[in-house]
This record gives structure tokens, sequence and C-alpha cells, in this order.
């Protein structure tokens, strides 16, 4: 077939597995709360923070105290951001085992993950703030290509980072190469499903923007007294102030459940890519036929290590894990898979989700 003949081939399964990634969630719609819940505490945040720098004449000291403050919020909200993707990853992990668990559940078990979570808020804090001082430096034409190739850079090492992380149990370093290796060897698979989802939120939110640009020109219409009509028959005319909100409102509404699909969509398909990948096992509930034949999941396909056979229980809990950073993991997660019963979690899976 040749390389662009298997890179579509790729892109057509890669579609595939989104198509079942997307009607298992739909089974679950609960996982939808999470980033609704991270919306909120981030503006929040972003206001406890700001509001009382501004205020109390935090700008009146320079770059420097700006520069902290913004490190201080990066450094909150990618814990917390970090903390409740894990979180919704325990809580898809459990659903497919056929152990649904609620969302405080969810979020008190991801605290087996603290060491990690903080570890990788660190690791990010400080390589983004590398990364804007770098672009606010950054002129001309090098400027533009230091920015692109910072770009693909972060893109490449961050992608899978946060999946590899809670499924290998290791570090950022080795979780930002990992990262890296996976995409590279699974560029069709990665990108067809990074765009299908995009393209599907997209749709979405234009829906939502085009009920609230309906909004705006009738309000504008409404306050103006203009009446627009074709042959007789009026399009716009006077239209009350709560029919204008309602309007806006659903658009809104449209537009965030399309940013919301985006989200969730796309951090569960990386999790389940990367979970196949390394251990051959499909999801319950998912094609495991279609998914076979989409992804390799040998060593020299996917640049990946085969994942060791999974110790038991007492002794993993005795030792540390070969990929952790501290005594609280048993290391990679088992051959049998993330996804199936008695698989693996953060320790052990079957340890704490019953």
């Amino acid at each position: 077939m040749g390389f662009f003949g298997n890179l579509f081939g790729n892109a057509k399964l890669g579609i595939q597995i989104s198509n079942q990634v997307i009607k298992t969630l739909l089974k679950d719609k609960e996982l939808f709360i999470y980033p609704v819940i991270m919306a909120l505490l981030s503006f929040v945040i972003l206001v406890g923070i700001f509001v009382p720098f501004i205020l109390f004449g935090g700008l009146s000291y320079g770059f420097l105290s700006l520069l902290f403050i913004l490190i201080v919020y990066y450094f909150i909200t990618t814990l917390m951001a970090t903390y409740f993707l894990f979180g919704m990853y325990i809580a898809f992990t459990s659903f497919v085992q056929g152990k649904k668990i609620g969302i405080g559940q969810a979020l008190s078990q991801a605290g087996a993950y603290g060491s990690l979570i903080l570890k990788w808020t660190l690791f990010y804090t400080a390589l983004m703030t590398v990364v804007k001082l770098i672009e606010s430096r950054s002129r001309g034409l090098i400027g533009s290509l230091i920015n692109i190739a910072i770009g693909i850079g972060l893109f490449l090492g961050t992608t899978f980072a946060v999946p590899i992380i809670f499924h290998d149990k290791i570090g950022p370093i080795d979780a930002v190469k990992k990262s890296a290796l996976f995409i590279v060897n699974n560029i069709g698979k990665t990108f067809s499903g990074i765009i299908y989802f995009d393209i599907i939120s997209f749709i979405i939110k234009i829906i939502g923007v085009i009920f609230i640009a309906s909004a705006i020109i009738m309000a504008f219409v409404d306050i103006a007294g203009i009446t627009i009509g074709v042959a007789g028959f009026t399009i716009i005319g006077h239209t009350s102030a709560i029919a204008i909100a309602a309007v806006f409102i659903i658009g809104i509404a449209i537009y965030i459940v399309g940013a919301l699909f985006n989200y969730v969509t796309l951090h569960i398909y990386y999790l389940v890519i990367y979970d196949y990948v390394t251990s051959g096992k499909a999801p319950k509930g998912m094609d495991e036929t279609l998914i076979k034949s989409s992804i390799k999941h040998s060593t020299g396909a996917t640049g990946l290590q085969a994942q060791p056979p999974p110790q038991p229980q007492s002794k993993a809990k005795k030792s540390k894990g070969k990929g952790s950073d501290d005594g609280s993991s048993t290391g990679p997660t088992p051959a049998g898979g993330l996804f199936q019963s008695g698989g693996g979690d953060a320790p052990d899976l079957k340890d704490f989700v019953k």
C-alpha cells in the first residue's frame, strides 16, 4: 500500500475507534460534569488571584511581580485540572469494568496519584513559564519559526503525557518521551481521532454561534426599530427581550456542549488508544475485532516496550514499581489492560474500586 496508503488506512480506522469511544461515553454522561466543575473552579481561581493582585497594586511592582502571579496561577490551575482529569479517568475505567462510581468517589481515589500529579504540575508549570518567556521575546521570521518548533514540541511531548502518567505510573520526563514516541509511531490514528473530534466539536460550536449571533441581531433590530421582511412577510421585527435572551442562552449552552464534547472525548480517546497499544486488550463494550485490525500493539509497531505480566498483589504492595517515581504505585499497568475487569489503576484498581 505504501506509506500514504497505510497512513490513510490508519486514519479511517482511527475514526471508527473514535465512534466507539463516543458511543461508550454517551452511556455514562456523568463524565461530562468533570470539565464543568474544572471550568467553574478555574474562573474562581482566576478571580481569586488576579483581582486582589490588581486591587492591591501588584502591577506597580513591575514585570517580576506579574510573572510570579502568573506562575502561581499556572501551578494552581494545572494541579486542579490534572487532579480532575485523573478522577475522570478513574470513573471511566471503573465504568467500563462494570463498577460505576460517582464523582466524589473518583476524585477521592485520584488522591492515590497525588505524588505523580504534583510532579507533573511542577514540571508543566516550569515548562510553560519558560515557553511563555521565549515566545514573549521572539520577533520576526526567526521568532515565528521558534514558536512553531515550540508548538510542535509541546504537542508531541504533552498530548499523551497525562494519560501515560495515569496508565504507567511514571514521572513527567519519561511520560513526555513516551508521548512523543507514541505519536510518531501512530500518526494516522492519533491525528484522525483528534481531527474527527475537533470537527464534530466545531460543528456544534458553530450552531451555538449562529444562535448567539441571531440573538444579537434580533436585539439590534429591536433597539433600532427596524423591520426586515421579504415579499410582505416579516422575517425580523420586534422581538421580546425574553425571546432574545432565550435564544442567546441556548446558543451559549450549545457552544459549551461542543467544548465539553471535545475535551472529554479527546482525553478518553488518548487513554483508550494508549492502553490498547501497550496491552492489546480492547475496553469492554467496544468492538475488539475492529480495534485489533486498526492498532498494532507489537513492540516494533509502536516503539513502546511490551508490558510485563502482572505481579501478585501482595508482592506489588511490598515493592516499588519499576517505572514508579515513588513507592505508592505498582509500576506499569498489567498486560491484561487497564479497562479489563481486574486490570490496573492507581495503585491497583481492584483494591479501591468496588
